[in-house]
C-alpha cells in the first residue's frame, strides 16, 4: 500500500520536494526507527493512509483494523473495544503495543490497551503503521505479536476551523470542535469533543433454552481535549508538544455491570535534529496518568454470612462488628513516565543503524488488585539497535536487538533476522526470524486479590501472582512477497507465518480453604502454537476507484494448564480464535464528489471462553459522503449504515451487535 506524504512525522525528517510531496511513496518507519521502503522492512507492515480511511465506512478507530490481514476487531462491551492478532481475543490487547505518535498507551495497570482512552478519532489521523509480527527490536517487548503506530494530523497539513458532528441508533452522539493556527512560531492544532451513547440494545432471547431479557448498563460519555504542538526553532530541529485530557463513564460487565469513570491525561515531547551528515537524533518524554474509579454493587460482611451454612462457624463470625467486604468505589491509579533517546547513522555506504536507550518508571495503587493502600513503583530500562545492510542492489539484510530489564524480574533479550531479495524492481521476498520475550507487566507479575475481613480472615481468595513466574517467549518465522503491479496502481502482500509461544501467562486454579475452595494462580501456564498465510492488496486505478481486500487463515493449537489441584486438568482452547477473517472495501468517488463505499467483513466459527458457540458471521456497512464547497469553507455529509443485515455477537453473549444507522456532518472554515 502507498502513503501519500502528508505527515509531520516525515516531515521533520528529510528534506522533502514538492515532487516528493505529490507523490505517492512507500515509507514506514515503525519497524526500525528509520524510514524504510516497504520493500527493504524486515516484517510485514500495513498502512492504512488518509485516502483508505476516508474511503472506508468505519465511524471509529476500531473498525478500521478490520482492514488489516489477521486483526480480529470487536467490541468486549459496547464502549470497551479490543483489537487482537492470530490469538488471545480476551478482554485487553495484552500483546500488542499500540502508540499515538510514538507515546505507548499501553496500561500495566490491566496489562491492556484502554481503547476509551485513545482521544483520537478517525478525523484525526494521517495514517496508521500496523506491523504484523514481532517487533520488540523498535517497540520494547510488549510488541510480542504486532505493533500499532497512530500518526495524528499535522498542524502544517491545515488551518482554520473544524467542527463534525453525528447522531445515530442508539442515541449516538457525537461532537468535536478543532482549530489549526499559530501561537507566535508554533504551529498547532487543538480538539475539544464529546462523545455519548446508550451501548447495546438490551438483550431479549434465548439463552442456553431459556428465554432471558438481560439489561445492558454499557452506557458511555466521554469528553477528551487534545493539543499538539509543532516548532521548529531553527533548519535543523524540531519540536512537537502534545498534551491532553479524557473524562470517560463507561458501563462494562457481563451480567453485572459497573460504572467506570476513568480521568486520564498525557503530555509528551519530541525533539528531533537532523546533522548536515544525514544523521538523526532524537528524544522523545512522555507521562501518562490513568485514574480510575468505579462504582459497584457493595457487599457487607453480614451479607457475606448469608451465603455461609449454619453451624458454629458462623455464630462465631457473626460476633464480629459488621463492615463492608466489597467497597461500593473501587479506585485504581496507573502512571507511567517514559525518556527515551535514539541516533540514526550511516556507516559506510550501504549500512546504517539505529541506536536507542530509554528508561520507565511505572507506578499503580489498587488495594483490590495488589492488597495493599501502597503505591508500586517500577522502573525497567532497555536498550536497542536495528541494523540495515544494503548487501548488493537486490538483496539487503536486517538485524535488531532489543535488551530489557524490569524490576526484580529477568533480563530479557529479544532479537530478529532478516533478508530482502529483490525479484524485480517491484517485487520482493522476504525471510525473517524472530525471537522474542515479554516480561510479565505489573498485574501479571504482582497480583493479590482477597475478599477479606482483615489479614488474618480471609473469606475468599481471588487471584495471586505465582512468585517465580517467568517471561513469555515467541519463537516465529515467516516468509513474505510483496509486489507492485499497473504501474504501482495494484499493490499485494502475502505472508506465511509460523509462531511458537510457550511460557505464556494465564490462570491456573488450585484448591484453597475459602468460600468456594480454590484460588487462581496468574503463571506461565499455556503454549500456542500458529501457521497460516495472510495477504492484503489493494487497487487504485485513478483517483475516483479504491478496492481493498484482505484474508487470513490461523491454524491455532492452545493448550493451557487450566487446574493444578486436586486434579491436573489441562484444557484445548484452540477454538477461541477464528480460523478465518476476511475483509473487501470498495469506494468509487464521482466527479461531484459523491463518495459510495461498501466494507464487508467475514469471521469464521468459534468458541467463546464462556464455552458458548459463535457461528461466526458476515458483516456489511455502506457509506455515502457529499463533499461541499462555498465560498472559503467546505462541508461534508455523510450517512453510515452499521451491518446491513441479522444481528451478530460480539464477546459477551448477550452483546448483539444490530443495524445502526449514523448521520454525520462537517464543515471547515478559516
Amino acid at each position: 500500500m502507498s502513503l501519500t506524504l502528508f505527515s509531520s512525522h516525515i516531515l521533520s525528517k528529510a528534506v522533502v520536494t514538492e515532487e516528493a510531496v505529490e507523490a505517492d511513496i512507500h515509507f514506514v518507519s515503525s519497524v526500525t526507527h528509520f524510514n524504510q521502503t516497504l520493500e527493504k522492512t524486515p516484517a510485514a507492515v500495513t498502512i492504512i493512509d488518509r485516502r483508505t480511511i476516508e474511503a472506508s465506512a468505519a465511524v471509529d478507530v476500531l473498525n478500521i483494523f478490520r482492514l488489516v490481514p489477521g486483526f480480529r476487531a470487536y467490541f468486549v462491551n459496547a464502549n470497551a473495544p479490543s483489537v487482537s492478532y492470530h490469538a488471545f481475543g480476551d478482554a485487553g490487547s495484552r500483546r500488542l503495543e499500540v502508540k499515538i505518535d510514538g507515546r505507548s498507551v499501553y496500561e500495566s495497570i490491566y496489562s491492556s490497551v484502554e481503547w476509551t482512552t485513545l482521544g483520537v478519532e478517525l478525523d484525526d489521523i494521517e495514517y496508521i503503521e500496523v506491523v504484523r509480527g514481532a517487533n520488540a527490536p523498535a517497540d520494547g517487548s510488549n510488541a510480542f505479536l504486532a505493533s500499532i503506530n497512530i500518526v495524528t494530523r499535522s498542524p502544517l497539513t491545515e488551518s482554520g476551523w473544524d467542527v463534525r458532528a453525528q447522531i445515530g441508533t442508539d442515541n449516538i452522539r457525537n461532537r468535536a470542535i478543532s482549530y489549526s493556527g499559530k501561537l507566535g512560531e508554533l504551529n498547532h492544532r487543538t480538539t475539544i469533543r464529546h462523545r455519548s451513547n446508550d451501548g447495546f440494545s438490551d438483550f431479549a432471547g434465548n439463552y442456553n433454552g431459556q428465554f432471558r431479557q438481560v439489561e445492558l448498563e454499557d452506557s458511555a460519555e466521554t469528553i477528551t481535549f487534545n493539543f499538539k504542538g509543532l516548532w521548529t526553532p531553527s533548519a535543523k530541529d524540531t519540536i512537537e508538544v502534545q498534551f491532553g485530557f479524557n473524562d470517560s463513564e463507561v458501563g462494562v460487565g457481563e451480567r453485572d455491570y459497573v460504572l467506570r469513570q476513568i480521568d486520564y491525561q498525557y503530555q509528551h515531547l519530541n525533539w528531533s535534529r537532523i546533522n548536515d551528515s544525514g544523521s538523526v537524533y532524537e528524544f522523545i518524554s512522555y507521562h501518562n496518568k490513568f485514574d480510575v474509579t468505579d462504582h459497584q454493587d457493595s457487599l457487607t460482611f453480614y451479607q457475606a454470612l448469608n451465603f455461609f451454612p449454619d453451624g458454629p462457624v458462623k455464630n462465631a463470625l457473626s460476633q464480629l462488628p459488621d463492615k463492608f467486604i466489597i467497597e461500593p468505589e473501587i479506585e485504581i491509579v496507573s502512571e507511567r513516565w517514559d525518556s527515551e533517546f535514539r541516533a540514526t547513522f550511516d556507516h559506510g555506504e550501504n549500512t546504517r543503524a539505529v541506536y536507542g536507550a530509554a528508561i520507565r518508571r511505572d507506578k499503580v495503587q489498587s488495594f483490590e488488585l495488589f492488597n495493599t493502600e501502597e503505591k508500586i513503583a517500577q522502573n525497567s530500562y532497555r536498550g536497542y539497535a536495528n541494523v540495515e545492510w544494503n548487501i548488493s542492489d537486490k538483496l539487503v539484510a536486517n538485524g535488531g536487538l532489543l535488551a530489557e530489564e524490569s524490576g526484580n524480574q529477568e533480563r530479557i533479550s529479544s532479537f530478529r533476522l532478516a533478508g530482502n531479495y529483490q525479484i524485480s524492481d517491484s517485487q520482493t521476498l522476504r525471510l525473517a526470524f524472530n525471537r522474542g520475550r515479554r516480561a510479565p507487566t505489573m498485574l501479571e507479575s504482582r497480583q493479590s486479590s482477597y475478599r477479606q475481613y482483615d489479614e488474618n480472615l480471609v473469606l475468599d481468595a481471588v487471584t495471586i501472582a505465582d512468585p517465580d513466574i517467568r517471561a513469555e517467549t515467541l519463537l516465529s518465522s515467516e516468509l513474505g512477497y510483496s509486489g507492485a503491479f499497473l504501474d504501482d496502481r495494484l499493490n499485494l502482500d502475502v505472508r506465511m507465518f509460523s509462531e511458537r509461544m510457550t511460557d505464556v501467562i494465564n490462570e491456573r486454579r488450585v484448591a484453597y480453604p475459602d468460600f468456594n475452595g480454590q484460588l487462581n494462580i496468574r503463571d506461565n501456564t499455556d503454549t500456542v502454537n500458529t501457521r497460516g498465510i495472510e495477504w492484503q492488496a489493494q487497487y487504485r486505478p485513478n483517483a475516483q476507484l479504491l478496492i481493498h481486500g484482505n484474508y487470513s487463515f490461523v491454524d491455532l493449537t492452545h493448550t493451557a494448564l487450566y487446574r493444578t489441584t486436586p486434579v491436573v486438568e489441562i484444557r484445548d482452547l484452540s477454538d477461541i480464535n477464528p480460523s478465518h477473517l476476511a475483509a473487501v472495501l470498495v469506494n468509487y468517488v464521482t466527479e461531484s464528489d459523491l463518495s459510495l463505499s461498501a466494507m464487508v467483513n467475514y469471521q469464521s466459527r468459534i468458541q467463546h471462553a464462556s464455552g458458548i458457540d459463535d457461528e461466526g458471521f458476515t458483516r456489511l456497512d455502506l457509506k455515502v459522503a457529499k463533499k461541499l464547497r462555498f465560498n472559503n469553507s467546505n462541508a461534508e455529509v455523510s450517512f453510515t449504515v452499521q451491518n446491513l443485515g441479522s444481528d451478530y455477537r460480539e464477546f459477551y453473549f448477550f452483546n448483539q451487535f444490530s443495524t445502526r444507522y449514523i448521520l454525520g456532518l462537517r464543515v471547515g472554515f478559516p
